[in-house]
C-alpha cells in the first residue's frame, strides 16, 4: 500500500511539474547563458540517436559569445553523438564515430561560414544525413561550408554514460558555455528540407509534428526544470543560473514567407479573415521575408490599452546577410485601414509606440498590433443634481486612461478635474479611433422649491402626523410659535419628528434657520387634529 501511495505522489508530482506558468504569447520566454557556468542538464539520454538527424535553434550570441547551442553526448572522452555549436564567423556540426579519442579522425562535421551574427536573433539549423551530406542554414538560407573532421564512419550515439545538455559541452578537458540567449531547440530524426526548415522556424511547434524527438521552447516563467514538448518528455534540470528573459525570437501561431533575389515592387501579406499585414517599399537585399501571426495578446502591454487593442498580432522578420533592409507597413482590417497600429522591434519590447495604420521605414523586424476601428467609447461623469452645497469631488470617467487624450470645459487636459462649486461641467475624451462627450450640471436648490408644508394633521392615523420639511433643511433649528407669540417647541437639530403634542388646533408660526439650504426662513403652519 506504501509502494503505490509513494508512486501516486511521484506521479502527481511529475504531471504538476509539467503543469507549469507559462509565457506562451509569440515566442515567450528564452533562457540567457553566462557563458561561464550556465547549461541545460537533459540527461543520459539519445543514446539511440542515429543519422539523418536535424537540429535548430533561434540564438542571440552575444558580441564576446561563443560556444555550444547543443551537444547530444558529453564528448569529454570520445568523440560519439553530435554537437552544434557556433562561433562569430561559423556554424558548426559535428557528429562522433566513437571509435577512438578525440582526435580529428574519429569525428565529422561541416562548418558554415557566417557573418554578422552576434547581437540579434538569428536561426540557425544543421541536416546530417551522413559523412558528405550535410547541410547549414542561417535564417533559412543555406550557407555552404566545409566539412571537417576525417571520419567516414556513421555516428555512434550509445555511450550510457554520457549525457546531454543544451549550452555546454566538455570536450579533451576544455569548457565550451554559450554566451547569450537561446529559444525553440528542436531535434529530429529526419533530415528535414530547406522548406520544412522555413515553414517551421517562425511557427511554434505542436509537440507532435512527425520525427520531432526533442522541443524546448524555455517558456516556463519560473523554476528550475524546462519541460520537452515532444512526445519523449526529455525534460531538463537548469544547471549555474540561467535566467529566464522575454525572447526576440520572431515566432508566431502562423506564418508565411518569400524567398528571392530581386524585391523590386514586391509586397508580400500576411491576410486571414479580418486582418491584412502588408510589408512593402522594401529597400536593401534581404534574402527572404517572414510575416508571422500570433493568436494571443502580447505578454509586454506597456502604452497599450487593452480595451481597444486586439488580437491578434503580426511580426515581421528579415532574413539578412549584408546590407540593411528597410520596408513599409499597411494594416487593414475589415478591407478598411484601422485608425492605428502600435509597434515594437520584438517580444523582448516592454513598450509599444503609437503609429498609423501605415508605419513606414521599419528596420529589419518589428511586431504591430491594431487598435479597433469605432470602438464604442461611453464616459459617464454622472446624474444631474441640485443640491445645497457642493461637497468637494473628484470627477473621473476612465479607470485606464492609456493612449486617451481629455479636454475639460476649462481647458484642461487632465483624466481628472476636481469640482468645488455649482456649474456646468463637460468632458470630451478620444483615443485617435473613437471619442465621446459627457455634460453634469451642477445647480442650487432655488429656496422656493423647498418644500415646507403649511398644515399637518397629528390625529394618529399614520398620515400627515408630523411636521415634515424638505429633507435637504433637516437637521437645522426649528422654532414654533403660538398667536401671542409665546415659543412652544424648538429644536436645534429637526429632524421631521414633532407631531403637536399637547396643542390644540389653531394657526402657529415657525421660524427655520440654519441646515445646508437657507440661512432663515419664516412662515405659517396649521395643526388640524
Amino acid at each position: 500500500m506504501l509502494r503505490v501511495l509513494l508512486l501516486f505522489v511521484l506521479v502527481f508530482a511529475i504531471a504538476d511539474l509539467r503543469a507549469q506558468e507559462k509565457e506562451d504569447a509569440g515566442s515567450g520566454y528564452a533562457l540567457s547563458f553566462d557563458g561561464v557556468d550556465d547549461f541545460v542538464d537533459l540527461g543520459n539520454v539519445y543514446d539511440d540517436l542515429e543519422l539523418p538527424m536535424t537540429i535548430s535553434a533561434w540564438i542571440f550570441l552575444d558580441v564576446r559569445g561563443l560556444g555550444t547551442i547543443f551537444a547530444s553526448q558529453d564528448n569529454s572522452l570520445t568523440y560519439n553523438g553530435f554537437h552544434f555549436y557556433v562561433v562569430q564567423s561559423a556554424i558548426i556540426i559535428e557528429y562522433g564515430d566513437g571509435l577512438g579519442s578525440v582526435g580529428a579522425e574519429f569525428r565529422r562535421g561541416k562548418s558554415g561560414p557566417v557573418e554578422n551574427i552576434s547581437g540579434k536573433w538569428v536561426h540557425v539549423a544543421a541536416v546530417v544525413r551522413g559523412p558528405s551530406d550535410m547541410d547549414l542554414y542561417l535564417n533559412g538560407v543555406n550557407t555552404g561550408g566545409k566539412y571537417v573532421g576525417e571520419s567516414q564512419s556513421v555516428m555512434e550515439s550509445d555511450f550510457p554514460a554520457e549525457r546531454a545538455q543544451i549550452g555546454y559541452r566538455s570536450v579533451g578537458g576544455i569548457d565550451y558555455h554559450f554566451q547569450g540567449m537561446i529559444d525553440e531547440v528542436r531535434l529530429w530524426n529526419t533530415a528535414q528540407t530547406e522548406k520544412e526548415i522555413r515553414d517551421q522556424m517562425c511557427v511554434k511547434l505542436t509537440g507532435t509534428e512527425p520525427g520531432l524527438v526533442g522541443y524546448w521552447n524555455f517558456d516556463e516563467t519560473k523554476g528550475s526544470v524546462t519541460t520537452d514538448e515532444s512526445p519523449n518528455n526529455v525534460d531538463g534540470n537548469l544547471i549555474g543560473a540561467p535566467r529566464r528573459v522575454f525572447s526576440g525570437a520572431p515566432i508566431g501561431d502562423e506564418s508565411l514567407y518569400l524567398y528571392r533575389d530581386d524585391w523590386q515592387g514586391v509586397e508580400l501579406s500576411q491576410q486571414d479573415s479580418l486582418d491584412n499585414v502588408s510589408v512593402k517599399n522594401i529597400s536593401g537585399n534581404p534574402e527572404g521575408i517572414h510575416i508571422y501571426k500570433v493568436k494571443r495578446l502580447p505578454g509586454q502591454t506597456g502604452n497599450l490599452n487593452l480595451i481597444t487593442v486586439s488580437k491578434p498580432y503580426f511580426g515581421v522578420y528579415c532574413s539578412i546577410r549584408e546590407s540593411a533592409v528597410t520596408f513599409d507597413l499597411a494594416y487593414q482590417h475589415h478591407g478598411m485601414p484601422v485608425c492605428r497600429v502600435f509597434a515594437r522591434t520584438d517580444n523582448t519590447g516592454q513598450s509599444w509606440t503609437e503609429s498609423f495604420s501605415s508605419v513606414n521605414n521599419f528596420s529589419e523586424r518589428c511586431e504591430v498590433i491594431k487598435e479597433l476601428p469605432g470602438f464604442p467609447l461611453q464616459i459617464d461623469l454622472g446624474p444631474d443634481e441640485a443640491p445645497c452645497t457642493v461637497m468637494p469631488r473628484i470627477l473621473q470617467s476612465l479607470r485606464d486612461t492609456t493612449g486617451f487624450t481629455f479636454s475639460w470645459q476649462d481647458g484642461s487636459s487632465f483624466s481628472k478635474l476636481t469640482v468645488t462649486d455649482f456649474g456646468t461641467y463637460w468632458l470630451s475624451v478620444s483615443n485617435g479611433c473613437s471619442g465621446a462627450q459627457d455634460t453634469l450640471d451642477i445647480s442650487k436648490v432655488p429656496v422656493d422649491d423647498l418644500v415646507i408644508p403649511n398644515i399637518f394633521t397629528p390625529n394618529h392615523d399614520a398620515l400627515n402626523q408630523y411636521f415634515e420639511i424638505d429633507p435637504r433643511i433637516t437637521g437645522g433649528s426649528l422654532r414654533v410659535y403660538d398667536q401671542w407669540g409665546m415659543e412652544v417647541y424648538s429644536s436645534r437639530n429637526y429632524l421631521n419628528n414633532w407631531d403637536g403634542s399637547g396643542l390644540p388646533d389653531g394657526i402657529y408660526f415657525y421660524t427655520l434657520s440654519g441646515g445646508k439650504c437657507i440661512t432663515e426662513k419664516k412662515g405659517t403652519l396649521t395643526i388640524l387634529k
